[in-house]
């Protein structure tokens, strides 16, 4: 399967361009999942988790942004069953990808392997912390709900609320807690800095 992943990777290195949800974030989600899975002691199986982080966002690219299904998790999912049928990925493997990504969005329901656990806690940890924040700043102008810069501040801090809530390891509850209290500080200062964000 190892040649399966490297084509995995090169279609989402070029295709995710996405400032948010494009390939930088896939790598990060990866290497997170590595490592809670080392903190925690979990096996798993390594090219279904590395595809599965790859593939989780897919269907938020503008190459696969179909509108076949409701909500991005499960467009992302259709389009990695998609791709993973024309590289002739093993059936059982691919149905393990697929459940990954339709329940890796924080508060969907959990998935059924270790894999869909990892990427679950490792998409949520990366909306929290500087990289979260700077995440949700990109958001601005490209989202509805994030129109601009206080609105931002605001999503961010309704994230730092409600993500840890979400999470089902304790690594990824320690590490929330840690990127919380960072970004809280610093959110802290920005409203002081603004007059609580009206001169931001």
């Amino acid at each position: 399967m190892r040649s399966q992943v490297e084509e995995v990777e090169s279609l989402v290195a070029r295709v995710g361009t996405h400032p948010v949800w494009g390939y930088a974030h896939c790598q990060r989600v990866h290497e997170q999942t590595r490592e809670l899975a080392e903190e925690e002691g979990m096996s798993y199986d390594p090219e279904i988790l590395h595809i599965s982080a790859l593939l989780h966002d897919i269907g938020l690219y503008k190459a696969y942004n179909l509108r076949e299904a409701p909500d991005h998790a499960r467009r992302s999912a259709t389009v990695a069953e998609r791709i993973l049928s024309d590289l002739d990925f093993p059936p059982e493997a691919t149905r393990m990808v697929t459940d990954a990504v339709v329940h890796h969005p924080p508060g969907a329901k959990r998935g059924r392997s270790m894999e869909a656990t990892l990427l679950k806690d490792a998409v949520a940890l990366d909306y929290l912390g500087a990289v979260g924040l700077s995440r949700v700043l990109a958001m601005v102008g490209l989202e509805d709900d994030v129109p601009d810069l206080p609105a931002a501040v605001r999503h961010a801090e309704s994230l730092h609320r409600s993500i840890p809530g979400f999470l089902t390891l304790e690594s990824s509850a320690r590490i929330a807690r840690e990127r919380v209290a960072q970004t809280n500080s610093f959110l802290d200062d920005l409203r002081g800095a603004t007059a609580n964000l009206e001169l931001l």
